[in-house]
């Protein structure tokens, strides 16, 4: 999730830059951040990393 964090924020960067095909990449990896931020927070994906290991 950290990654997603640091990608958001050089997106918006990048989209504050206002120098052409820089903002449309910027644009593109804004979405797929934000895109896989939320598929991280899925219940599916939180059950699967929150388990400790220890069945018994």
């Amino acid at each position: 999730m950290t990654w997603q964090l640091f990608q958001i924020l050089g997106s918006v960067a990048a989209v504050g830059s206002g120098a052409g095909i820089v903002v449309a990449g910027g644009w593109a990896a804004l979405v797929l951040a934000v895109a896989v931020g939320v598929l991280l927070m899925t219940p599916s994906v939180m059950a699967a990393t929150s388990e400790t290991g220890s069945e018994g």
